[in-house]
């Protein structure tokens, strides 16, 4: 389950990166050298020929707890690597709260259901998707067609 979610967050940073033509995505994967369960994604980017290295942690849901102890991870890796790191949380959904929260801690987003928010210096990403649930109105009232118009005109 843990490396499907993986698969699927590594999917979605390659496809938003590539949607930006002067980002030049060189290799997107999980650290090896990560604690078991608490694995980074690793992207090695190149904007403008100058290269960036994205770390990126996943979480399965966005309860605030859950998000600042990531955040708070991915502040000590920023630390660990001694360059320039961006950090990027991935999730499936994430809700608004977690959103604020990134944007406290210069902490980029992404999630699986199309939202985004990445500063990477020279280019600044962000993605928003609409709400998928909401319900179409009732029978609508047909417009008239030829037929149905001559006999509305009649009447």
């Amino acid at each position: 389950m843990r490396k499907h979610i993986e698969s699927e967050a590594i999917e979605a940073l390659r496809d938003t990166l590539q949607q930006i033509s002067v980002i030049k995505v060189k290799e997107i994967a999980v650290d090896p050298h990560g604690r078991r369960g608490e694995k980074t994604i690793l992207g090695h980017i190149e904007i403008y020929g100058h290269a960036h290295l994205l770390a990126c942690k996943v979480v399965k849901s966005c309860e605030l707890p859950c998000v600042k102890q990531v955040v708070e991870e991915l502040q000590e890796v920023r630390k660990e690597r001694g360059v320039v790191v961006v950090p990027i949380l991935i999730a499936p959904v994430i809700s608004d709260e977690a959103q604020m929260v990134c944007r406290q801690n210069n902490v980029g987003y992404l999630d699986l259901a199309g939202n985004a928010r990445l500063y990477l210096d020279e280019v600044f990403i962000v993605k928003r998707s609409l709400p998928h649930h909401k319900e179409l109105p009732s029978q609508a009232e047909q417009l008239p067609t030829s037929e149905t118009a001559h006999f509305a005109q009649v009447a």
